[in-house]
Order: structure tokens, then C-alpha cells, then sequence
């Protein structure tokens, strides 16, 4: 797993507070690593959050929203 060192912490999901924000596989949608999805027939996952937009990704103040190599962080802006 990518670790871009102390500023940078991995978003916790705004609806289920369990799962990471993650970038979905081939777009640029952002949505929780628990998203409820049906793969082969079997139901996996169990939160609905997903969006488009940037700025329904929470963030702390003095933090900013970023993506590096396909994964999204809350850098910390402030020193």
C-alpha cells in the first residue's frame, strides 16, 4: 500500500465511517472501499457512498484533497 509519509492520511467513508475512499477501477468516481456491488452473482460490500465530486469528500481544516498515484489523502497543509 502507498505511503506518502506523515502529512498524508487515508479519508475515512462520510456515511459508514469504516471504509477508505478509493477511486472506482477505471473512472474517476470516488466512493467507499465497502461499496455494496453485486460481483458474480454475490452481494460484497455494504455502504452506498459514492460521488463525483471533490468537495463531498470530508476533509479536516488545514487539510486538502489529493490524489497520488490513484489514491486519494487528506494532506495536511498547515506545518
Amino acid at each position: 500500500m502507498l505511503n506518502p509519509g506523515p502529512n498524508f492520511r487515508r479519508i475515512t467513508c462520510p456515511e459508514c465511517r469504516k471504509g477508505k475512499i478509493v477511486i472506482a477501477s477505471g473512472t474517476a468516481r470516488l466512493q467507499c472501499s465497502r461499496l455494496r456491488q453485486v460481483i458474480d452473482g454475490f452481494k460484497v460490500g455494504n455502504c452506498d457512498f459514492a460521488t463525483w465530486d471533490t468537495a463531498e469528500i470530508p476533509v479536516e481544516p488545514g487539510e486538502r484533497f489529493v490524489v497520488l498515484d490513484f489514491t486519494p489523502f487528506a494532506q495536511l497543509t498547515t506545518s
